[in-house]
């Protein structure tokens, strides 16, 4: 009967050990997350994405010549001076070219020469015939009617002909020069043909190909291309000044303006923190997508600390500095609630404390009273059942928590236990 007894605790035992145990196995145990409260920076401002851009940038477009073919290019990515090569094309009918033109000129101009000359002998030839017909005129001039009348007559026909034939060698010589000035002319559009065989860079900068049509398809440009003529072949931005281009909605444009500081950082580098500058708003709207309904301004911000990581084209976030707020309280926005119609934050010991106010960015909110430095408080609401949020969560959404926690979805497990801010 004792044995009996014993084996029957001994299964009540077993029985409660085994309830306790499946209950503290499925039970869970959350800490609530603290945040100690700190006095610093404290930023309202508007976080809008953009690109990374080149200030400068210059884009070599194919001569306006027929025929071309690229036949060199500076490899992609690597930075040139200004004056450096960039493209060549094929120049063989430009140096054929230039030598017939320079040929022609040649002739051209020993053409003129020679007109010249006849001019000058024929004009003191003509100058002799005329002083011989006038001095011929005065001898005779007294003397017998006929004869002093055919030397009148000499010594008119002497003048006549005198201008004519200088008028005529004139024309010769102005004809001459006319086919010297054309021959002389496409020998210089010759040469600059022949010099646009070859692109220069016109600022420094970083190559960068463009895409071209190439039959029905479109690719980057390399050796042994037709383009063409004006079509844009090389991008060449100048790295040493860098903007991030950016826009804010309508709604915001009125708080941005020039000279207002710029806190940005690039999706690839996430840890780096460069200072900026709005140096360009937009002084029209624009519609921000093709089938949008809203309207932005574009922006555009110089990088006042930029460096070689720095490229076009890359993803950036520009914290545009509305105003700026030193040595004063603030917390994050999750902890503080509304409860009972009263703005209250929850101490360490889960009290409740109501407190005022300030300015908030889209993380922070600013204390003007109810805490003070190194007072520890709440991330969650601590009245609220255990379980009934993520310990350590951010929140997501840049407004005070207004009684919603009793609504978010419930996770099942012990979550983390880390305390931010500690």
């Amino acid at each position: 009967m004792v044995k009996r007894y014993v084996w029957i605790v001994i299964a009540l035992v077993l029985v409660l050990g085994g309830y306790y145990a499946v209950n503290a196995l499925f039970s869970t145990s959350v800490d609530i997350p603290l945040y100690r409260v700190k006095k610093g920076e404290l930023l309202v401002s508007l976080n809008e994405t953009g690109t990374v851009d080149a200030k400068r940038a210059v884009t070599l477009t194919a001569p306006r010549i027929r025929g071309l073919q690229i036949t060199w290019l500076a490899p992609e990515g690597s930075m040139v001076k200004k004056g450096d090569p960039i493209i060549k094309f094929d120049a063989t009918q430009q140096i054929a070219d230039l030598a017939d033109n320079q040929s022609d000129l040649k002739i051209k101009e020993a053409a003129l020469e020679r007109a010249k000359q006849e001019h000058t002998i024929q004009e003191k030839q003509l100058n002799l015939d005329l002083e011989k017909a006038v001095r011929n005129y005065d001898e005779k001039k007294h003397d017998a009617p006929r004869i002093a009348e055919e030397a009148r007559l000499e010594k008119e026909l002497a003048q006549l002909n005198y201008k004519a034939k200088l008028d005529q060698l004139q024309a010769d010589v102005d004809k001459a020069e006319v086919e010297v000035h054309r021959a002389r002319d496409k020998v210089n559009l010759s040469q600059r043909e022949l010099d646009q065989m070859t692109m220069n860079a016109p600022i420094p900068g970083m190559v960068v190909y463009l895409e071209i049509w190439k039959g029905s398809s479109e690719s980057k440009v390399q050796e042994g291309d037709s383009p063409w003529p004006g079509q844009g072949l090389v991008n060449l931005p100048d790295l040493s000044e860098m903007i991030v281009k950016t826009s804010v909605s309508e709604v915001d444009a009125s708080k941005v303006d020039t000279g207002q500081a710029v806190r940005i950082t690039l999706d690839a580098f996430p840890g780096h923190v460069y200072q900026g500058e709005v140096i360009k708003k937009g002084t029209l709207a624009r519609k921000k997508d093709p089938n949008s309904k809203i309207n932005v301004f574009d922006i555009e911000v110089a990088v006042l600390n930029g460096d070689e990581r720095l490229k076009p084209g890359m993803s950036a976030q520009a914290r545009i500095v509305i105003s700026k707020m030193d040595s004063v309280l603030s917390v994050p926005l999750e902890a503080v609630f509304e409860k009972d119609g009263k703005t209250v934050v929850y101490m360490k010991n889960k009290d409740r404390r109501a407190v005022k106010l300030g300015r908030k960015n889209d993380m922070m909110i600013q204390i003007l009273d109810g805490v003070d430095v190194n007072d520890e408080i709440c991330l969650l609401d601590p009245t609220i059942g255990e379980g009934a949020k993520l310990p350590g969560e951010k929140a997501t959404e840049p407004e005070i928590n207004q009684d919603q926690s009793e609504n978010r979805p419930q996770r099942q497990g012990g979550g983390r236990r880390g305390r931010p801010g500690r």
